[in-house]
């Protein structure tokens, strides 16, 4: 996933949130606009990031509702002031989520989360990755199809390969990074090639590029951004 150029903070009050001071501290290009304008405005800046207060109206027993089902079709966003005890980050997460930033989060947490969404990458802990990877790969015993096989594959590379299966356990990029004895930065090239390959936008639908059967199949090496 390519990094986001601004963050745009989602919030009905006049005067500047909490949230939209500290991502300014660091240096992030932030605006701030109420719900209602987001959802009628018809225009729409590429590589902006929406900060979205959580509520809990967000999920129904159908899923997303459809506000928050508009909003996804319009941006990449994540959650903030979000209760733990009042959200599932399996379903967040499944929804297309980016990341959860809890109201009782620290400042350094908060500040770590910026980034790393800001950077591309989904945020949530990492219990979290490793259960939606369990209940893919549970899917995939219960279909039948076995194991991660990427062996076959021509559209990836040795190391590409390699650095799929580390993302299927769970890892972050740092972690990859030291487990293949290469640079973060070669991960993120690295990571870029294989979601261009395989038409993922993030790591949740690389996991979900797993588990088709068409995966040992070339694919057309593009995607829309």
């Amino acid at each position: 996933m390519d990094k986001f150029n601004r963050l745009i903070v989602l919030t009905e009050q006049d005067t500047l949130h909490n949230l939209t001071l500290l991502a300014q501290s660091v240096g992030i290009k932030t605006e701030q606009r109420s719900k209602a304008e987001m959802l009628y405005s018809a225009s729409h800046k590429a590589g902006s990031l929406l900060a979205c207060p959580y509520a809990n109206s967000d999920f129904n027993k159908k899923g997303s509702s459809a506000e928050l089902h508009y909003l996804l079709q319009k941006s990449s966003l994540f959650f903030f002031q979000a209760e733990r005890a009042l959200i599932e980050p399996i379903q967040a997460l499944q929804a297309g989520i980016r990341g959860v930033i809890y109201r009782d989060e620290q400042l350094d947490r908060v500040l770590t989360a910026l980034k790393t969404m800001m950077d591309g990458q989904l945020y949530y802990a990492r219990p979290v990755m490793s259960e939606l990877v369990d209940q893919l790969l549970q899917q995939k015993a219960s279909s039948g199809q076995g194991s991660l096989l990427l062996n076959d594959n021509t559209l990836l590379t040795k190391q590409e390969k390699r650095i799929i299966q580390l993302v299927a356990d769970g890892a972050r990029n740092k972690e990859i990074a030291d487990k293949l004895n290469i640079s973060a930065h070669t991960v993120k090239a690295h990571l870029s090639s294989i979601f261009r390959k395989t038409q993922a936008r993030n790591r949740v639908e690389l996991l979900r590029w797993l588990q088709q059967p068409q995966r040992h199949e070339p694919a057309v090496a593009f995607r829309l951004n």
